[in-house]
Order: C-alpha cells, then structure tokens, then sequence
C-alpha cells in the first residue's frame, strides 16, 4: 500500500472510532439526564483524544528509533520513511553521537 492509502485509511478509522467513542459517550451522558451543551463538549473532547490516540498509535508503529548504546545516555532519534542509506546514516549517528545526555 502507498503512503496516501495508508494516511487515507488511518483518518478514516479514527473518524470511525471516535464517532463511535462520541455517540457511546453522548448516550451515556444523556440517560443522565446532562444537558446537551455538555454533552456537545464532552463528545468532542472524546473526539479529539480518539483521533489524536490513533494519530499518536500510528506514527509510533511506522517509525524506526535509534538509540545511543550507552546504557545511561537519552539520546534517541525516531524517523519514518526512509530509505535503508538514511537508516544506516541514522543508526551510525547514534552509536557515534559526539554528546551525551544523562540522566540526573
């Protein structure tokens, strides 16, 4: 699959998961009897962390992380789509990085 079909169907299955995240929330709140403008934000709240989860869940599958081979260092670098020279690039700079960020 192309990069486009894949975005194109990450968008559509997050609109799907959070209509029916906000719909399941939206009856939930109604049969207790909430009034409707906070029913309104609280289903677009849902909404919005539905599709930002799915957003968050989907970039974190399709990246590659490099990490510094120094156990106590934080230096990571996290890249999506690219070729296999710039992931040898990339998994050379972080075993060579010339700085280390450590933990206090």
């Amino acid at each position: 699959m192309s990069r486009t079909t894949v975005s194109r169907l990450v968008v559509t299955v997050s609109a799907v998961l959070g209509v029916a995240n906000v719909v399941s929330v939206g009856t939930e709140l109604a049969s207790y009897d909430v009034p409707l403008s906070l029913i309104v934000s609280c289903a677009l709240a849902y909404l919005a962390m539905t599709v930002w989860v799915v957003d968050l869940l989907t970039k974190a599958f399709a990246s590659t992380t490099y990490r510094c081979p120094e156990p106590a260092c934080d230096f990571k670098v996290r890249i999506r789509h690219a070729d296999a020279a710039e992931n040898r690039r990339w998994q050379e700079t972080a075993a060579e990085h010339p700085t280390h960020a450590y933990r206090v």
